[in-house]
């Protein structure tokens, strides 16, 4: 088989997460293919960099692991509640829908046309749904569980796709383990997602061209020490984000909003 097949196994081979018969398939690969033995080696070296590099004082706080505690207790409550919206959001057939959202839209164009002032607050509000719909797929994309496939070597191809530079953050000190990195599609335009495990929680980090994406103007303003960042809430998921030198972060998140900018404020 080709390495595209194994490379998004490499990781978890790394960090021992595969099962017996995966790890001896990894072996037997990696005796004929010496191109995943240096993403093996590199694997391994990064996470050696990153023990040396995490100072004792720089682990998280208690305050912190303690809002881990009750955010896991969180996100059972809401999962349970989004259960009971999905059951109910089910019961709305898309006869109902159709006709409502056609007639809604006949409305916007002809309100827009009577009337130029409604024309600009019609555009000014599509501008902000524009937002809203990117900030769902932000949600759809960290929820959908779709593997990343590039390990850390590969890095510098996601630069070349999304048009800037590509790092993987450290956040060793917040316990933050690195699952993969890939290009996505958000918006009609390309963003790096990183995937991250932070205390056993999903963690994603979306790396991209600022001038493109207005992410900040449907968040929240806050400071964590002398840092801004922005924070906000949609499905239950928590979404950060923050911007350096025209490189754009975002932080999708089951933890809890202070959790969220916390992680954000550390970027960077």
């Amino acid at each position: 088989m080709s390495c595209r097949v194994y490379t998004p196994l490499l990781e978890p081979f790394v960090d021992g997460e595969l099962q017996p018969e995966k790890v001896v398939e990894i072996e037997q690969h990696l005796e004929e293919c010496s191109r995943c033995v240096e993403r093996v080696r590199l694997g391994k070296a990064v996470r050696v960099s990153l023990r040396r590099a995490v100072r004792p004082d720089s682990e998280p706080s208690a305050a912190f692991r303690a809002r881990i505690a009750a955010a896991m207790q969180a996100t059972r409550e809401r999962e349970r509640t989004l259960e009971q919206q999905i059951d109910r959001t089910r019961m709305l057939s898309w006869r109902t829908i159709l006709p409502v959202a056609a007639a809604a839209a006949l409305t916007l164009v002809w309100a827009g046309s009577a009337n130029p002032t409604a024309s600009s607050a019609a555009n000014h509000q599509t501008n902000s749904e524009s937002i809203d719909s990117l900030l769902e797929e932000i949600i759809d994309h960290h929820t959908s569980g779709r593997p990343e496939v590039a390990s850390l070597s590969l890095l510098p191809s996601l630069e070349r796709e999304v048009g800037v530079p590509v790092q993987a953050p450290i956040l060793a000190q917040y316990g933050a383990r690195l699952e993969g990195a890939s290009v996505v599609p958000m918006n009609h335009q390309r963003a790096a997602s990183l995937r991250y495990k932070v205390a056993g929680h999903p963690v994603t980090l979306y790396v991209y061209d600022s001038s493109r994406f207005q992410i900040e103007n449907r968040l929240q303003r806050r400071l964590v020490g002398d840092a801004p960042v922005y924070v906000g809430a949609r499905r239950g998921y928590s979404i950060g984000a923050t911007e350096h030198r025209g490189v754009g972060y975002a932080l999708a998140t089951d933890l809890s909003s202070a959790e969220t900018a916390e992680l954000v404020a550390a970027l960077h």
